[in-house]
């Protein structure tokens, strides 16, 4: 059995979407200072690194971290690499050859993994409103991208978002897909279990089948 560890590490190399969302991690107490244990204190927003958003994000009243079921986190997904020969964000037509079910859990691997470990790219591939629309039509379960935003960079109202939320499909953002074979695997990107939360940081890997 392979895993592959499609999870960002945590730390300042980030890329973060707004400068009010800082990680910070301090040692509170250390073994070598003579405290009786290491303990340390960690800040940051819910949407760090590899995170998953729920409906609440977008939605009033939407579904939150402790309630939407784990189902849209846990279980069969596939993985696509799309070799797009066009620049822009993902369309409607580069979905439609794609085998894309009802209940599906699909990763979209764009090639911007390696931007998980540098500065914010604002300009990076995000997906496109119609895009977004077919995968509501198509029913699926959770759609996974390996940057930080399933909308471009502060898209006016957001329309991706509220599209994918309101249509009760769940999101995985900065997944780190490079070096993991197109295919079908058994997903696991659980998200804390924060009362009322909109959204949270998950530790995501892919098992092979």
């Amino acid at each position: 059995m392979k895993i592959y560890d499609i999870t960002a590490e945590i730390s300042s190399a980030l890329p973060f979407y707004s400068e009010n969302d800082p990680f910070d991690f301090k040692w509170v107490l250390r073994l070598e200072n003579g405290d009786n244990c290491n303990l340390s204190r960690v800040t940051m927003s819910a949407h760090t690194g590899t995170h998953a958003d729920t409906p609440l994000h977008f939605i009033e009243n939407g579904a939150t971290c402790d309630e939407i079921p784990l189902e849209h986190f846990y279980g069969n997904a596939k993985l696509f690499r799309l070799n797009r020969k066009s620049p822009g964000n993902i369309s409607r037509e580069d979905l439609l050859p794609l085998d894309i079910q009802a209940g599906d859990i699909i990763l979209l691997d764009t090639g911007q993994s390696c931007n998980m470990s540098k500065p914010l790219k604002k300009d990076y591939t995000a997906l496109s409103p119609c895009a977004a629309d077919f995968l509501a039509e198509r029913k699926i379960r959770t759609v996974g991208l390996d940057y930080i935003s399933a909308d471009t960079y502060n898209a006016e109202g957001f329309p991706v978002h509220k599209i994918l939320l309101g249509n009760g499909i769940a999101i995985l953002e900065g997944l780190v897909l490079e070096n993991v074979p197109e295919g079908d695997y058994v997903i696991s990107a659980l998200p804390l279990k924060f009362k009322g939360g909109e959204g949270s940081p998950v530790r995501a890997v892919l098992v092979e089948k």
